[in-house]
């Protein structure tokens, strides 16, 4: 039987497939690309929702990626059973110059500058379900960065 409290263990999901080094835009590191989009457009906030398919800032550069994260997304609501009616929301969302959280290390596993991602499904219900985490990079640099050789994901 589906239950709401199985959303918590989607946005995780959600949020360690995003931050990964596998989430790729066009043969380069997803988040990377979102921070120059955020520098370009001057703002602090990227936001994906994947309920509208949509971005803030708006950029036809990511369509894949906020769709393919909205498959991802119904693919584990169809594997648990719970229908897409029980969702109000689902975003994604970047804040490129987070305070800092007090009393927190957060150590430093790459170079550049620190952000924090928000994964947010919220219910039917009016409940929160939220998973978040801190992590460094830097704006998109093609000749800073090697492009992959793989298939692009997004």
């Amino acid at each position: 039987m589906a239950r709401r409290k199985e959303l918590k263990n989607i946005a995780s999901g959600l949020y360690g497939s995003f931050i990964s080094r596998n989430n790729d835009v066009g043969g380069y590191w997803g988040i990377g690309k979102l921070c120059l989009l955020a520098q370009q457009s001057g703002v602090q906030i990227v936001r994906l929702d994947l309920l509208t398919k949509s971005i803030f800032p708006a950029s036809s550069e990511f369509s894949k990626l906020v769709s393919g994260y909205s498959s991802i997304l119904n693919k584990h609501l169809s594997a648990k059973g719970i229908p897409e009616n029980w969702l109000a929301s689902a975003t994604i969302e970047l804040d490129f110059k987070p305070e800092h959280p007090s009393g927190k290390h957060i150590p430093i596993a790459t170079w550049g500058s620190l952000f924090k991602l928000v994964v947010n499904i919220s219910d039917d219900m009016k409940k929160n379900h939220t998973v978040s985490g801190y992590s460094f990079c830097w704006p998109h640099n093609p000749r800073k960065e090697a492009k992959s050789a793989g298939t692009e994901r997004f």
